[in-house]
């Protein structure tokens, strides 16, 4: 009995010694004191980003006595995250009025990082049982770090300068020009500006008693330096009649340049004279009357369809008439201009014919091209008629100007994808039917809308999609249901104006096979059983019980081994006994 009281007793030690051990450290320490900052001081009245510093500290325990902790050895001081780096920290013990444990804590050469203003040490004590404390300093001293606020300066841009500036020359001339002769004019256009005239082309008009014999009326030039020149030779013949001892060509030149900001466009002008001879004609007959004058009218003109795309060469041909019944007209000069809507074609735009009789035709054909950036509308087309008569017995001249149009589109390049299709379809089933588009043209389609037509069900059968912009693209979406099981049909029809305002129509058949929606055996509803939770096993109640028994085996050896030891001594007092027997 009494050993199985010895047992119990120290199972019940075991336990008790278990539960005290799960008692939190912290909870025990809880009536312990706590550091108080009575004060710290600076060398600095300021301390800035990436300044070095020295910070003493006073710090006083509320309950621990100053006897208790007699050497500055035992104050365990670190640093902790804060707003200083590196310092070298240093501990002095004070003597304390109160009684209370008060200790200085001095941080030399901490950095300052520039953000927030707080220094924390955790404090300890060894050798003593008050637990480790946190504590945290706020340094008003410290300015915090505010990133400067740069303000980009306008970036500097040079004043533009002005155009350059240009002088038209020719060479001398030895003799004035004859009626009929030709002359090579050689025409100098010299830059007296500060900055280079870049693809220079010049253009040529010349007086009424002159015509220019060239290919060309204009000329691509290189490009002029500031202080340099260029020549160019244009060939002129003075016609039969000479109006006037002065006569001329004008010169139109246009370029660009650098501003020292962009590249700009400029222009210049000048007057080149030619000395003439003038031939003297018989006196008319003062009792003669005139003729009208005779003109030339454009009669018809074509340029290959009802409009022209742009972008696109076409051919222009036309058909002038000399409207004078009794008065031929000679040396007659067409000029083509397609302004900024056409191009010559790779030929020519100025036409020669020596003599169109009276009531007289002539035909001329122009390759021309269109301006892609054009759109839609008409645009005009120059036709500029210089020629000669004689009337009286005196030679006139005279000029006239026909203006045509040709009309211009923007191609149609509104392009709409064939609409996909589901692969499987089912009675009833509510399918998406979707069709991409995108308008590659320049100029926008209006009036769009979407039809759905045919055996078919759906609750939009028709969508307007308004006016869609150049280079817009979206989808066009139709909700659909088929009943019928088997091949359904049916269309999509897509209207819209063209830029010409012409309605288009594109229709694309659609054709889904439809199967019967497939009916669901639900069979016998097993029912379902939850599987049990996994057991885990019981980790904590083995330690538990691996502990009291390692304190039962360890009280128990210490108790066998005391008895064997008491057994031993009582022996050998026994053999002592006997042999004082003896």
């Amino acid at each position: 009995m009494k050993r199985f009281l010895e047992k119990s007793l120290v199972l019940i030690m075991a336990m008790v010694m278990v539960f005290m051990a799960a008692i939190p450290v912290s909870a025990a320490s809880a009536a312990d004191g706590s550091l108080v900052v009575t004060s710290y001081t600076v060398d600095d009245a300021s301390i800035n980003k990436g300044e070095n510093v020295n910070i003493s500290i006073r710090i006083k325990h509320t309950a621990i006595k100053a006897t208790e902790v007699d050497d500055e050895k035992k104050l365990d001081v670190s640093r902790m995250v804060d707003s200083f780096d590196a310092g070298k920290i240093d501990v002095a013990l004070v003597t304390s009025v109160s009684g209370q444990l008060e200790f200085d804590v001095s941080v030399s050469g901490a950095k300052y990082k520039g953000t927030g203003n707080s220094l924390k040490l955790m404090i300890g004590y060894i050798g003593h049982s008050a637990p480790y404390e946190n504590i945290e300093v706020n340094l008003v001293e410290c300015k915090e770090y505010e990133e400067p606020v740069y303000e980009p300066s306008e970036p500097y841009v040079p004043d533009p300068v002005a155009a350059p500036m240009m002088i038209i020359s020719r060479n001398e001339i030895l003799s004035p020009i004859k009626a009929g002769e030709e002359m090579t004019v050689t025409v100098t256009v010299e830059n007296i500006g500060t900055t280079s005239m870049q693809s220079p082309v010049i253009s040529f008009t010349p007086s009424s008693s002159l015509m220019l014999t060239g290919t060309s009326s204009m000329y691509q030039m290189k490009t002029i330096a500031p202080k340099k020149s260029e020549s160019i030779d244009v060939k002129v013949k003075a016609l039969d009649d000479i109006s006037g001892q002065v006569q001329y060509i004008d010169a139109d030149v246009k370029f660009q340049y650098f501003n020292r900001v962009t590249t700009a466009d400029g222009s210049g002008s000048g007057r080149v004279i030619i000395p003439a001879q003038v031939k003297k004609t018989e006196e008319p007959d003062p009792s003669g009357i005139d003729s009208p004058v005779p003109n030339l009218i454009v009669e018809h003109f074509s340029y290959g369809g009802s409009s022209v795309a742009a972008g696109d060469a076409f051919t222009l041909n036309f058909r002038f008439r000399n409207t004078s019944g009794d008065l031929p007209v000679e040396n007659v000069v067409v000029t083509v201009d397609g302004g900024t809507s056409f191009t010559i074609n790779g030929a020519a735009n100025t036409f020669y014919f020596d003599e169109i009789e009276f009531d007289g035709e002539e035909t001329v054909t122009v390759p021309m091209k269109a301006l892609q950036t054009l759109t839609n509308g008409a645009e005009p087309v120059m036709i500029n008629f210089k020629y000669e008569y004689v009337d009286n017995q005196k030679r006139m001249s005279n000029s006239s100007d026909v203006k045509i149009t040709v009309p211009v589109y923007q191609p149609d390049r509104f392009e709409i994808a064939s609409p996909v299709v589901p692969v499987m379809v089912y009675s009833g089933e509510e399918i998406a039917i979707m069709m991409n588009y995108v308008n590659k043209g320049k100029s926008p389609v209006s009036n769009v809308e979407a039809r759905v037509e045919g055996n078919i069900d759906t609750i939009t059968p028709v969508q307007n999609l308004g006016n869609i912009e150049a280079g817009r693209s979206g989808t066009m979406a139709f909700a659909v249901t088929a009943f019928e099981p088997g091949e359904n049909q049916f269309t999509i029809k897509v209207i819209y104006e063209d830029a010409n305002g012409d309605e288009k129509l594109r229709e694309f058949p659609v054709t889904i096979n439809v199967e019967e929606m497939p009916v669901f055996d639900p069979g016998i509803m097993e029912p379902i059983i939850p599987p049990e939770p996994e057991k885990t096993f019981p980790w904590n109640a083995v330690a538990a019980v691996a502990a009291i028994a390692a304190i039962v085996g360890a009280v128990i050896f210490r108790k066998k081994k005391k008895a064997a030891k008491a057994k031993k001594e009582a022996q050998m007092w026994a053999e002592w006994n006997d042999e004082e027997g003896e």
